[in-house]
């Protein structure tokens, strides 16, 4: 169990590569992303907003390299994209380094753009137990005061997503086109958004937070899938009490104290584990989440039947193709007939047929797929292929077989091999035969006339 936590501890997340980026000041690390700025409007708080915009903005992530509280030179200038209108761009910085993740920067302008969404954030208590008594007085902190904002950016590859609450530090001043100066007070993190993994092993969802200063904590796991959803595991950090905890799952809670690891770990896992988890962490008034996706992927077995493969010269043969103990339902079969030594010979079986899909106790599914055969003695050596393909594996499945056709060639050494052996066997029962003849029977037959002879003499 030790070894997983090691990928969580936060050296990791402090020893990020450093790299310029064009545009800016010389800042290694510093990492410049393109985002929206969503704000609604409109509404009642509380209540659906009539209207939500989006502009275009910016957000400048600093690497620091010096601990928290310490003092630190913000750039002169940065240089925004042109069309950015006044205070969209955001100067961030991020004392855990957590943000400015290099998997965040486009190293060729042609590669997918990260993905990333900024809004305001209004701090707030949350009435869960878990969330409760999270600070000695139970006061909400002083800082809580002033404007906020949340972001959620996920890497151009799907894998790495932060999602952090951002304190304003300063505002844009006039005209306008200075950044918003903000920092950084809550991250919550994965890199790995989507998991797949087998049925019947164990499982690791990564979710990692980070905060700006000490203070108590709670953490919660939902699970969600088509429409419904329930609570998997929930956790007061200050009364190290665990409040909610399903079946199979446990929290790691050395790591989870010492070096902010949250993940999940669900053993045994069935298909009723798959789904969608949303990992929540709470601190006073604030709380940001990730969502994690577990997809059950259970690669196909496939066998041929009959194996092995004989048929008679003008015969019919159906030879079928098992599929058996896959997930998920889709799957795809194809059948290949090749002649070896024969040059460009492969052709695709088109008479083909399947049985409907079958689905197992453990939810897993099963297909036959079959072809006939009316082989000729020119077929004789032709070998056959089904091909399988999934989202379980990255190369399809294949299986072959050679068919045998009666007559179609002399005899194999095998065939030769068995003659000599049956015929060795035949001989030593014939022998074996004989022996107990002239022991057991001759004897007492011709024994018998022998007596009988002599008593009439």
């Amino acid at each position: 169990m030790r070894e997983i936590g090691i990928i969580f501890q936060l050296s990791v997340l402090l020893g990020l590569s450093s790299a310029t980026v064009p545009g800016l000041p010389p800042s290694p690390g510093d990492v410049l992303v393109d985002c929206w700025y969503i704000e609604e409007g409109g509404g009642q708080r509380g209540s659906f907003p009539k209207a939500v915009t989006q502009e275009k903005s910016q957000l400048h992530l600093r690497r620091v390299s010096h601990k928290p509280g310490a003092e630190q030179d913000i750039p002169e200038r940065v240089s925004p994209n042109a069309d950015l209108k006044p205070g969209m761009l955001f100067d961030v910085t991020d004392y855990w380094n957590v943000i400015c993740d290099p998997g965040f920067r486009r190293l060729e302008l042609a590669a997918p753009k990260p993905h990333c969404e900024i809004n305001n954030y209004v701090p707030q208590d949350s009435h869960v137990l878990w969330a409760q008594g999270l600070t000695q007085d139970q006061k909400t902190p002083a800082y809580a005061s002033g404007s906020w904002f949340s972001s959620d950016i996920q890497a151009a590859d799907g894998n790495l997503r932060v999602a952090s609450v951002h304190r304003l530090v300063s505002a844009p001043g006039e005209p306008g086109t200075a950044p918003r100066k903000t920092s950084v007070v809550l991250n919550v993190f994965t890199r790995s958004a989507l998991v797949r993994t087998r049925l019947g092993g164990d499982v690791l969802l990564d979710c990692g937070f980070t905060m700006d200063r000490q203070t108590g904590f709670g953490v919660e796991w939902r699970y969600q899938y088509k429409g419904s959803g329930h609570l998997v595991y929930a956790y007061h950090g200050p009364r190290d009490q665990v409040h909610v905890a399903r079946d199979g799952t446990e929290m790691l809670f050395y790591e989870l104290h010492s070096q902010g690891n949250a993940s999940l770990l669900i053993r045994n896992v069935t298909l009723e584990h798959e789904g969608t988890y949303i990992c929540t962490v709470y601190t006073p008034n604030l709380h940001t989440q990730q969502s994690i996706d577990l997809e059950i992927a259970e690669p196909p077995k496939v066998t041929l039947s009959p194996d092995p493969l004989y048929a008679v010269p003008g015969g019919e043969e159906r030879l079928s193709c098992e599929i058996t103990r896959y997930y998920p339902l889709d799957v795809s079969v194809r059948w290949v007939r090749a002649m070896p030594g024969v040059a460009n010979s492969s052709q695709e079986v088109r008479r083909s047929w399947q049985s409907g899909h079958h689905q197992n106790p453990d939810g897993t599914y099963s297909i036959s797929s079959y072809i006939q055969i009316q082989p000729q003695a020119s077929d004789h050596g032709a070998v056959y292929t089904c091909t399988v393909q999934h989202v379980s594996v990255t190369q399809h499945v294949r299986k072959s077989i050679t068919l045998r056709v009666a007559g179609a060639a002399g005899p194999s050494i095998e065939d030769i091999m068995g003659l000599l052996i049956c015929a060795f066997v035949l001989y030593g029962v014939l022998r074996l035969i004989f022996w107990i003849y002239n022991k057991s029977v001759y004897p007492l037959i011709f024994g018998s006339v022998q007596q009988e002879k002599e008593k009439r003499n």
